[in-house]
């Protein structure tokens, strides 16, 4: 991931609109100051949510809330935007990075500059993917929201900055006039203190007033008449800002300060000097100190090997533990399927013969698939309805003597055989729940074969 050094005022604040209690209960909005951190705009996102789902409840739909708070939540994306963009001296140089999606969310590459159109239509179709899944509270995550709606914002800056710049008509000439050093200082003293520039490079270039107009200003200036080729506005500002910074520099500093600069400088040679001699004193005690250590070293090394013949005594006695530990966990593991074949039995002895009859199934760890961090803490209830408008993902179950179904997309099919432990040979290893390529097919069977054996 790429880092930039960022400018944001920080003393700049960000005011949300006033909410009524019920969305203050969500998440109570404070006056942003700064850079806002990743609480603050997930908790923007939240009331966000709460406020669209109440707005049809008659009573409760308060006019303009949702503009003001989508206002709000630009702001803060826009702050954030700054602080990590705004100090690029070429925006062609940004790399935007998505942030890390799970499995079932197609994977977004890194954006450099701004972003082509087929780049930015991925982005959205993720986004509005991920936002499907607040049905399933298990699989969505808040900070990943949060950041891909981030993500979305900063490459639809970069691509209107962009277009902003190829459409500009003509760009204004500047005019510098000649500086006096007299004026230059007496405008210095009187400039206010907590004057904010305006500048992307704030705190650097906002002392320099009036180099560099707002493109589509009607400022008049001659162009050379035998140049057909338009300069670049920002090259030829960032030129003329160097260009005054040098003549300051001159004038604060003359020439005649050189002398008064060497002085100081052969002062400090020979204060180095001094440190050189102190270094050498130094030396001689570090000698000293690695007799020492040595006397230490070979002291340890003693230690070492009396550890080491009793290291390897303890690895004989683990050696025939580990023996003893193996046929107990032969054991164990029979004693283990005994017991999930009862529960299925169990299940069946219920007389369920609705789909809701899987979610009752444990695994060789006793967890039902609701409980398992392996299935995303999803049930067979929830996958199923989620995806039933899908009917190439229904998989066929035998409950209790009678023919129903399920549906499962293909992303879920390596979960559910790695939680029941029947992937082999199917997923890529006995403990990944990713599917071998073109083994989708062969899956959905096995699913079906060992399920219908539980129930049917």
């Amino acid at each position: 991931m790429v880092d930039y050094t960022g400018w944001y005022p920080p003393g700049q604040v960000c005011s949300p609109p006033e909410l009524p209690v019920y969305l203050k209960n969500v998440y109570d909005l404070k006056p942003i100051i700064g850079v806002p951190n990743d609480a603050e705009v997930i908790g923007i996102h939240a009331v966000i949510e709460a406020a669209r789902k109440t707005s049809d409840i008659p009573g409760m739909h308060t006019p303009g809330l949702l503009m003001r708070l989508t206002d709000h939540l630009f702001g803060a994306q826009m702050a954030r935007y700054r602080n990590k963009y705004s100090l690029i001296t070429f925006p062609s140089d940004a790399i935007y990075t998505p942030p890390t999606l799970p499995d079932h969310i197609p994977r977004l590459e890194a954006v450099s500059g701004a972003p082509a159109d087929a780049e930015i239509i991925k982005v959205q179709d993720a986004f509005q993917t991920y936002q499907e899944l607040k049905r399933i509270p298990s699989m969505f995550d808040s900070h990943v929201n949060m950041e891909l709606s981030q993500h979305l914002f900063n490459i639809q800056m970069a691509r209107y900055m962009r277009l902003a710049g190829e459409s500009q008509p003509s760009p204004p000439s500047l005019v510098i006039a000649p500086i006096d050093p007299a004026n230059t200082a007496e405008q210095t003293s009187n400039t206010p203190k907590n004057v904010t520039s305006g500048t992307n490079n704030a705190g650097t270039g906002s002392s320099v007033v009036g180099i560099c107009p707002k493109p589509g200003t009607n400022t008049q200036s001659e162009r050379p008449s035998q140049s057909t080729e338009q300069p670049d506005p920002l090259v030829e500002c960032l030129n003329q800002v160097l260009e005054m910074l040098t003549r300051l520099v001159e004038h604060v500093h003359p020439p005649g300060e050189s002398s008064q600069q060497t002085e100081r400088f052969n002062q400090l040679f020979e204060r180095f000097n001094q440190l050189v001699e102190q270094s050498a004193h130094s030396a001689q005690r570090a000698n000293e100190l690695t007799e020492r250590s040595n006397q230490l070293t070979e002291r340890g090394n003693q230690l070492m090997e009396h550890l080491t013949r009793s290291s390897d005594h303890s690895n004989y006695l683990a050696d025939r533990a580990y023996k003893y530990m193996e046929g107990f966990g032969d054991t164990l593991r029979d004693t283990n399927g005994v017991m999930v074949a009862i529960q299925h039995a169990i299940v069946r002895g219920l007389g369920s013969s609705t789909i809701n009859a899987l979610d009752c199934l444990v695994n060789t760890k006793g967890e039902t698939p609701g409980m398992s961090e392996t299935t995303g803490h999803a049930t067979f209830k929830q996958i199923s309805e989620f995806h039933s408008k899908y009917p190439n993902d229904r998989i066929p179950v035998i409950i209790g003597g009678t023919s129903q179904g399920f549906y499962s997309p293909d992303w879920w099919l390596g979960r559910l055989l790695c939680f029941y432990g029947i992937g082999s040979g199917i997923c890529e290893n006995e403990t990944t729940t990713t599917v071998k390529p073109g083994k989708q097919k062969e899956a959905r069977e096995m699913l079906s074969k060992y399920l219908s054996s539980c129930l049917g």
